[in-house]
């Protein structure tokens, strides 16, 4: 009699354990279930924020280009960063995926403050400078690289005091504005095109910076335009603009004769920067002079 009670009592602390234990993983699952909801919602919320902030795109519907200039399957080559040859070459801005022609517009209210020819780089190119203030007000707030490909948010230099103002559109095929122009968010600025290095490519685009100086070595002077500007990548294009894609990249895109006539070949600041180096090599020569005469006198006493 004792036996089978004692039995019992054993089948019965099996059964309450067995469903303390099921109660404890249910509240468990409830509990991560709940945490990953308020983290889904969580980022939900931000996107949502994201997509109700007012932008003008470069171009409409931007895509990263997919395709690299040979038409090899490189979305990652048109992003910003160390992303190009396993990190040894970096690229100081984005291509955006834009058949020649394609129009483009002033993403905010600025002036044009540059403006020449570069056959063996940017080609048809041109600085709009803005107010930084209006690029603070599309800035992505929860923007994150993609590590893997090395993408980055700006170069070395970077310091957050530093007013971020300048947009670089490039190998463009058409201007509508002169440098000294004032221009209005949403205008149509330029045509895309292939100009420059970008004469041959089977990936045709347009090449956007951000800056806040507007020249440097390398990512200096530059941060990432995705941090301001949501751009497809990838993993994101729709069957049909991936077909569109593939399909331009079958074909060689190369510059227009004669799109270079009437414009300058330099940089509006070149003359300005050669003077600047030569008054800085003078002074730099004067000091090594002194130096060196001080030591003789040094010497002879």
């Amino acid at each position: 009699m004792d036996n089978n009670k004692s039995l019992k009592d054993k089948k019965k602390g099996i059964i309450v354990g067995i469903a303390s234990l099921a109660v404890l993983g249910i509240v468990i699952l409830m509990l991560i279930f709940n945490g990953v909801n308020k983290n889904t919602k969580k980022n939900a919320d931000i996107e949502e924020e994201d997509d109700h902030i007012f932008r003008i795109n470069p171009v409409k519907n931007p895509q990263l280009a997919y395709y690299n200039f040979r038409g090899e399957e490189y979305p990652d080559w048109s992003k910003f960063g160390k992303v190009r040859s396993n990190g040894l070459r970096v690229h100081q801005g984005v291509d955006i995926f834009a058949p020649p022609g394609t129009d483009v517009y002033a993403v905010a209210d600025g002036k044009v403050v540059d403006l020449y020819v570069d056959k063996t780089g940017y080609g048809l190119n041109f600085y709009l400078e803005v107010n930084p203030n209006d690029l603070e007000k599309i800035k992505r707030k929860n923007y994150k690289p993609k590590e893997s490909a090395k993408e980055e948010l700006y170069g070395d230099n970077y310091n957050p005091s530093m007013p971020i103002k300048y947009i670089r559109y490039a190998h463009l095929s058409e201007v509508k504005v002169k440098i000294g122009d004032k221009v209005k968010a949403g205008q149509v600025i330029a045509k895309t095109g292939t100009t420059g290095n970008a004469s041959g490519t089977h990936a045709p685009h347009l090449h956007f910076e951000i800056a806040f100086e507007m020249r440097g070595r390398g990512l200096m002077n530059r941060v990432d335009p995705e941090m301001y500007f949501k751009i497809k990548n990838g993993n994101k294009l729709t069957k049909e603009e991936k077909r569109i894609q593939t399909e331009k990249s079958k074909t060689q895109w190369f510059e227009p004769k004669g799109y270079d006539i009437g414009f300058r070949t330099k940089s509006i600041f070149f003359n300005k920067e050669k003077e600047e180096k030569k008054l800085k090599d003078l002074e730099e020569h004067k000091i090594e002079r002194n130096r060196k005469k001080s030591q003789k006198i040094s010497k002879r006493k």
